[in-house]
């Protein structure tokens, strides 16, 4: 576990904290403008020093949205009273974040969620 996290620690600092942070600020702002033209609202703060690295939306059914997402390897979790909270990191590709805003939308469309609810959402 200790050499793990030494690798991890060695890959953070030679890429710098510094461009991981400018580069969270400006995917979480992509994923924002992506979920907003989606039609979800956005329960994160849009100030960036007032966030994280993380966004949520709260699209309909938002438990069952969440455990349909983890069914297709999508990973998100869910936070009641939020949403469906979304997770770049530093490795995150752009057009991910448009897969999982994407893939969030097709689920409400196609009612794709139902199965989860009738199973009853663990959370």
């Amino acid at each position: 576990e200790f050499r793990r996290v030494l690798f991890r620690s060695k890959i953070i600092n030679k890429i710098g904290v510094e461009k991981i942070r400018a580069k969270s600020i400006r995917q979480t702002q992509k994923l924002i403008e992506i979920a907003e033209a989606a039609g979800f609202r956005v329960t994160s703060p849009r100030n960036p020093e007032q966030r994280g690295g993380t966004i949520t939306i709260a699209p309909p059914h938002a438990p069952a949205v969440t455990c349909e997402l983890i069914r297709r390897e999508i990973i998100v979790d869910y936070r009641p009273g939020a949403g469906v909270r979304i997770s770049p990191h530093f490795y995150t590709k752009d057009e991910e974040l448009e897969h999982v805003v994407a893939e969030t939308r097709r689920i409400v469309e196609t009612r794709a969620y139902a199965a989860h609810e009738a199973a009853g959402a663990a959370f």
